[in-house]
Parts: C-alpha cells; sequence; structure tokens
C-alpha cells in the first residue's frame, strides 16, 4: 500500500459474497464490500449461521 494515496483508491477486491468486481468512487465515504445490499445481507445472515460475530 501507498501511503501517500487514500486506502479506498487502492482497495480493488471483489464482492464477498459473489466475486464480482467493484468499482471504488473517489472521495468521502465506506469502502465498498458488496455489490448490492442483498449480498451484504447474505453474507452476513452465513457468517453469523458459521459463528462469527458479525
Amino acid at each position: 500500500m501507498d501511503a501517500t494515496k487514500s486506502q479506498k483508491s487502492q482497495h480493488d477486491d471483489g464482492c464477498l459474497h459473489c466475486g464480482a468486481t467493484l468499482e471504488q468512487v473517489e472521495g468521502r465515504g465506506r469502502i465498498r464490500r458488496f455489490c448490492n445490499p442483498d449480498h451484504g445481507k447474505a453474507y452476513r445472515q452465513r457468517m453469523r449461521a458459521l459463528g462469527f460475530p458479525v
């Protein structure tokens, strides 16, 4: 990681649920982790079922 650039611009992982590529929007805000809200909900539900405190 380059400490002179924002972490958001260097984050190029895919959706944690389906693996689809995500485009990060420059500026303020969070790093996108899911391609849609339903994938975030399904991911958290699955992780809770496995015993992780999500």
